[in-house]
């Protein structure tokens, strides 16, 4: 058995990897020093398996999000990780998708990655989704304010999608670093990691996955449980509720068991004073709720159910505000089906995306199945070139646009009252069937296309400092595109206890910038020394300065304390103390890019004020690498670093010293 792991980075890459070393118990080999293409033999007792790493999506002569869509996926947004295998003629696989999250999974953020997974699900793509559960949220001195979860009806929409289409569309949730020792014990009989790991070796070896996704099931419903249970108001179902709302299979099914059981939930949406929109938007949400419509099941998403015995009463609304539209009067008014309501703010004040909302259209349709119909209302102020192409040609808004993606492709109305809009409301049936397809995934084999990028670069620093403590080396972030900066990390090298600061700023409050790789080097008792690391594919790319600004964002965010740690094989923990973990240390700056030549190094340095450059001159596998290394006085020591780093990688890379 062959394996490759098609990630949106190497981390997403690893994390994959590592989930698959640990469905097998086994351990990893390395069998290649390539930078830029890692290679693992996973060994348990014999060699299992061959695994390649292809880290970034759509850059190795293949693209699967173009593929999928070949195969009839309704958007073209591409998971964390795709995990392949080669068949008998070379080709790949398609055999398991996996999603990891580690941002809060609270608020609008809980619905971003619902797109992706019925993509998946559609597609009849094994689908995972891991997530962690105690986060918690800081204010602007990253103080603790409170742990934050996702409204039940997210991980619902994952169990109901799993149930009505039978296939594996799960969440597997596991403790963030910051949880409390109450919510572990509160949360710890719908922690899944390890039966996860069942269900991955089912999979790759297309065995029985009846036990391990029952079990799945039976979590992601008791999590469910809990959290309605949790919140404040009455504003979702409750306890064994759910269970009966998951049984029905159909969505006719559904919506006729919500008419009998949730009376007492019926559907509000506040307006936000920060979003610009029409009187008339303001009158027909206002309306609209005086309908009392129904909720799916928690009242405060902004989903909400028109029932057939509402459809007309709803049509003549429509009518009375918008007396012009007479196209979505007569779709509404001839509707057989329920309908759901999806309202779509879509856009910042600034007309940009709102890059959440994209989740909301998947989240519906996840809930709900395709005998439902689906209006999606978008109010909020997009460019008004936007709007000028909605009139024109409205699936031409979905070639480039993730939001618009969702909205065209798995919407059966759009309506569009937006304050931006030079052309007033606009109306787009679409008409298309809906269903799924269940075949076989192959693709032609990924293989370099040797255009190199930031991607090759991140892999490259994480390969080269990663899983070297021996060493005196940790690598406390590394943040390829892609990444989602959920943490750094710092390390007692004499305890081996790891200290971590969570939910990260962008940019400090005093201007400093966020680094793409924090690397730790504890060059004896008295000294540590950070390096704060910029990644870019053009040398050209990197800012003024920049040195300076990447030293302010660690040394400002080391004046702060961690927020969880964990001692060796322990759990992680809050951390309680009152004084920092980090003793007397040193931060140096330093940036990486793609070589071009010797002139764009010097110039840089001196350009962005910096420590020391790693220039990567990457090359065809068959041949070593080349890492150009410039340093001043006070990173000298690197030289002789890197060269014993190098000598791992033999074959790999060698060092050129500028």
């Amino acid at each position: 058995m062959k394996l490759r792991i098609h990630g949106d980075n190497i981390i997403e890459c690893e994390r994959a990897l590592e989930l698959i070393n640990a469905a097998y118990e086994g351990e990893l080999k390395r069998v290649d020093n390539c930078l830029y293409l890692p290679k693992f033999e996973l060994i348990n007792k014999k060699v299992i398996t061959q695994i390649e790493l292809f880290a970034g999506h759509d850059r190795w002569n293949i693209s699967i999000a173009k593929v999928l869509s070949e195969y009839g996926a309704p958007l073209r947004e591409a998971t964390d990780a795709y995990i392949t295998k080669l068949n008998a003629e070379g080709k790949e696989q398609l055999i398991l998708a996996v999603e990891f999250c580690n941002a809060l999974p609270a608020g609008n953020n809980a619905w971003q990655r619902n797109g992706r997974a019925i993509t998946c699900a559609k597609l009849g793509i094994p689908y995972l989704y891991f997530a962690e559960l105690g986060g918690v949220e800081l204010d602007a001195n990253r103080t603790i304010k409170a742990p934050r979860f996702p409204n039940p009806i997210v991980p619902f929409s994952y169990l109901s999608t799993s149930n009505s289409m039978k296939v594996i569309c799960l969440p597997v949730y596991e403790s963030h670093p910051a949880i409390t020792p109450t919510l572990r014990e509160k949360f710890t009989p719908v922690f899944g990691l390890e039966e996860s790991f069942y269900l991955i070796k089912s999979i790759l070896e297309g065995g029985d996955i009846a036990l391990t996704f029952n079990k799945l099931l039976a979590k992601g419903t008791e999590l469910v449980k809990i959290l309605s249970e949790n919140r404040r108001r009455v504003d979702t179902l409750k306890g064994d509720e759910w269970e009966a709302f998951l049984k029905q299979k159909k969505g006719t099914q559904k919506v006729n068991w919500l008419s009998k059981n949730t009376e007492h939930l019926i559907w509000k949406k506040k307006q936000s004073d920060k979003v610009n929109v029409t009187s008339s938007f303001k009158r027909f949400l206002a309306e609209t709720q005086e309908l009392n419509c129904m909720s799916v099941g928690a009242s405060e998403i902004p989903i909400c159910l028109i029932t057939n015995n509402k459809i007309k009463a709803f049509s003549e609304l429509v009518k009375n505000i918008y007396p012009t539209q007479k196209a979505f009067h007569k779709a509404i008014e001839n509707s057989e089906k329920p309908l759901l309501i999806v309202w779509i703010t879509g856009f910042k004040p600034r007309g940009d995306d709102s890059r959440p909302d994209r989740g909301l259209v998947p989240l519906a349709r996840m809930l709900f199945g395709d005998d439902v119909n689906i209006l999606s209302i978008v109010f909020g102020p997009a460019k008004s070139k936007t709007w000028e192409t909605f009139k024109e040609n409205p699936h031409q808004l979905s070639v480039d646009n993730g939001l618009w993606q969702a909205v065209m492709g798995l919407s059966n109305f759009i309506f569009a009252d937006s304050a931006t809009s030079d052309y007033g409301a606009l109306f787009h049936m679409i008409e298309k069937k809906r269903g799924r397809r269940n075949k076989n995934i192959i693709f032609p084999p990924a293989s370099p296309s040797y255009q190199f990028s930031e991607q090759d670069t991140d892999t490259a620093i994480h390969i080269l400092f990663s899983k070297q403590i021996s060493m005196g080396i940790f690598e406390g972030m590394c943040n390829p595109p892609g990444g989602d900066w959920s943490g750094v990390s710092v390390l007692n090298f004499n305890s081996l206890e790891e200290y971590r600061w969570t939910s990260l700023p962008r940019v400090s409050l005093v201007g400093g910038k966020r680094p793409d790789h924090v690397i730790q080097v504890f060059k004896d008792s008295k000294e540590v020394i950070f390096l704060s690391i910029e990644s870019k594919n053009k040398a050209s790319d990197l800012g003024d300065k920049i040195g300076e600004r990447l030293k302010t964002y660690v040394k400002e965010l080391f004046k702060t304390l961690p927020i969880a740690h964990k001692k060796l094989h322990g759990n992680w923990q809050l951390y309680e103390g009152k004084k920092s973990p980090i003793g007397k240390f040193k931060i140096l700056s330093g940036a990486a890019f793609c070589f071009h030549n010797e002139d764009e190094i010097r110039t840089q340095m001196k350009r962005g004020k910096l420590d020391f450059i790693f220039s990567f001159e990457f090359k065809p596998e068959s041949e070593p690498s080349i890492l150009h290394l410039k340093t001043n006085s006070k990173s000298k020591f690197l030289i002789a670093l890197l060269r014993d780093i190098c000598e791992q990688f033999a074959s790999g890379v060698k060092i050129e010293i500028h």
